[in-house]
């Protein structure tokens, strides 16, 4: 009895994958972002946002270096107490430059995700109209999938690039 359970259960799960008519289709997501025109848009748009901020990183991080190795070079000749003064300030250079590096990061994710909602919302209704009007039984991501060897006839990345492309011309 538990045998023949198992079987119809088995048989429910994994019908619909037999079921399914017509071809799969494999994608590079990561490619379709970076490659499109509203992906390569919110890219720029993150990076002309943010460049400032950057620079003024870099500038604080070749600051501490700089610090860094003065330090090095007067550790003989300073006094105890100076040297402690300078590793006090250094520490809180550092403590400064982390705390400012982690703010960076956290709003450039934030931004980020905001930018690229849209773009992933305009890819899948994309790739949802392609599947359809091609026939195409479903659509994975083969990354994402982890999907070993894909025929290259399978992979349909350049064409949904070039479909998100005509769809954000549109709007």
């Amino acid at each position: 009895m538990r045998k023949i359970l198992l079987a119809i259960v088995a048989v429910v799960l994994l019908a619909p994958a037999a079921w399914a008519q017509g071809p799969i289709g494999v994608v590079d997501m990561a490619k379709i972002i970076k490659t499109c025109e509203p992906g390569q848009k919110a890219l720029k748009e993150l990076q002309g946002s943010f460049s400032g901020v950057k620079d003024d990183l870099d500038k604080q991080k070749a600051s501490i270096e700089q610090m860094r190795q003065e330090m090095q070079k007067q550790s003989l000749v300073l006094s105890q107490e100076a040297k402690m003064d300078k590793e006090m300030e250094f520490k809180r250079k550092v403590r400064d430059f982390q705390d400012a590096l982690r703010n960076y990061q956290r709003k450039v994710k934030a931004e980020e995700e905001r930018l690229s909602e849209p773009v992933i919302k305009t890819i899948f209704e994309v790739m949802k109209d392609f599947g359809k009007k091609n026939g195409y039984a479903m659509i994975l991501d083969g990354r994402g999938a982890g999907l070993l060897y894909v025929d290259d006839k399978a992979d349909v990345t350049n064409q949904i690039i070039v479909e998100v492309n005509k769809a954000s011309r549109k709007k």
